[in-house]
């Protein structure tokens, strides 16, 4: 036990020297062995028992300087009011989602949001189907269309014919 405690020691040593010397730290490295004379190692705890006394006094100079200036109450009421301000706009949001709930503005809004979709699927789909089949019927009705308009043509002929020939006749007669 005394051994890792010369190790710390010397360890914080090195380390304090250095920051002194070099404004550098060293890795932490308990392998490393360094020798100190037992009046080294006693200024090194003096000079750690000072910082210690010195950082202590600085720190209660700066705590009476923030409660003489207010500091801690203004800092304590700034925490709370923050903390009623998120408290209140949690149970607004709370209040908000429930009354949503029970009036089923989100389901209904979901519900018909669902029901548009459908409907569009569905007239896409006939869409689809009306164009598909004037497609089909498309060439049929052209050739109906045509046979139709050439039946028409011919029939008109034969009619004309006839009677062309019923005239003809009575003008013979």
């Amino acid at each position: 036990m005394n051994e890792f405690f010369a190790i710390i020691i010397n360890n914080f040593c090195i380390t304090y020297n250095m920051k002194e010397d070099n404004n550098s730290i060293p890795s932490w490295n308990e392998n490393t062995s360094h020798k100190h004379t037992a009046k080294q190692t006693v200024e090194t705890i003096q000079n750690v028992s000072k910082n210690i006394k010195e950082y202590s006094l600085l720190m209660k100079e700066t705590m009476k300087t923030l409660r003489e200036t207010g500091a801690i109450p203004e800092m304590a009421l700034a925490i709370r009011e923050g903390s009623y301000a998120v408290r209140d706009t949690v149970k607004d949001l709370n209040d908000t989602t429930q009354e949503l709930k029970r009036n089923g503005c989100i389901t209904d809004t979901a519900s018909a949001i669902e029901n548009t979709l459908k409907s569009a699927e569905e007239s896409i789909t006939t869409v689809k189907e009306i164009t598909n089949d004037a497609g089909k019927t498309s060439p049929n009705t052209a050739k109906v269309a045509k046979d139709s308009i050439d039946r028409v043509k011919t029939e008109t002929s034969q009619m004309a014919g006839k009677v062309m020939d019923g005239l003809k006749n009575r003008a013979d007669a």
